[in-house]
């Protein structure tokens, strides 16, 4: 017997919906979508409920805005991480983005052992976000990064920019890196531990790639798709978000990627023919029909 939607319990619905949970471990922009403001309705879309865990809270976010509000969320971070291990939650995903300090890597740590320590296999998608354009982000210190490089260590699935990449092999950045490189670079991050990686922003003339390397199968594809000429804040963490949900889904990893990399160009080419403004970030909603779709 069908069970109507109006008076299903909320655990039919997660049964009818297959519902996953993530634990998002991002920043919070009050004003333009960036951060927690594309992940949560990105993840919702793809049936992953997102618990947050806020490493800072802004006014706006950062790209365009001068003077904007910055609150760091560092020890409530650990208050809130107390509290979920006295609820003995556990949670399908782990998925971190920005982290500002040492003690907010190792609270992400310190939740990864957590969770694994509980017997269960929740996959650990790492976003290193670390800088962009060949320069670090300011708050990016070369023991901050370092301490990234072990985090990364403890990841299932990451997914850094050519930047980033560089910054975690210690290499020098080239704004010219070829594939081949790029996919060398691929393999010896994933040696470091995570078994999936999806390299970014690897240009090859007018085109944009994602390099994807998978030590499970030995898999390695690439993703090629044709860039509006704009940059909107926001599209990584779409990225990465939607390669959670469709991994966690189970998704296979390539498959997972092409999905993200189609979706990710398609939110830009809207957002731009939509003349958004750069600074506002990527227009989530314009392919939250897309996203809802996948699974259907």
């Amino acid at each position: 017997m069908s069970i109507s939607p109006l008076v299903c319990s909320r655990q039919d619905w997660y049964s009818m919906t297959a519902m996953k949970t993530a634990a998002a471990i991002h920043d919070l922009s009050c004003y333009a979508k960036s951060s927690l403001t594309v992940v949560i309705p990105t993840l919702a879309a793809l049936q992953v409920e997102a618990s947050i865990l806020p490493t800072a809270l802004l006014s706006t976010q950062t790209d365009g805005f001068d003077q904007y509000v910055y609150e760091d969320l560092t020890d409530t971070m650990g208050a809130i991480l107390c509290h979920w291990k006295s609820l003995k939650l556990f949670f399908d995903a782990i998925y971190s983005g920005f982290l500002g300090s040492q003690r907010q890597i190792d609270t992400v740590a310190d939740l990864i052992g957590w969770q694994r320590n509980l017997g269960e296999s929740p996959l650990v998608l790492i976003d290193p976000v670390m800088g962009d354009q060949g320069e670090p982000y300011g708050p990016m210190t070369s023991d901050l990064i370092r301490r990234m490089g072990q985090l990364v260590r403890q990841a299932d699935v990451i997914t850094p920019n050519v930047t980033e990449a560089a910054l975690l092999l210690g290499e020098p950045y080239s704004h010219d890196l070829t594939v081949q490189v790029a996919q060398q670079w691929a393999e010896r991050l994933s040696a470091l531990g995570p078994k999936q990686v999806a390299i970014t922003s690897v240009m090859d003339g007018p085109d944009g790639i994602v390099v994807a390397y998978d030590a499970n199968t030995g898999r390695q594809q690439l993703f090629r798709q044709s860039y509006a000429p704009v940059s909107f804040p926001g599209c990584g963490d779409l990225f990465a978000s939607i390669l959670c949900a469709t991994l966690v889904h189970e998704m296979p990893f390539c498959e997972a990627v092409s999905t993200a990399s189609q979706l990710v160009s398609k939110a830009v080419y809207a957002s731009w023919e939509a003349q958004i403004p750069t600074r506002q970030g990527v227009a989530v909603e314009y392919i939250m029909k897309d996203l809802v779709e996948v699974f259907r």
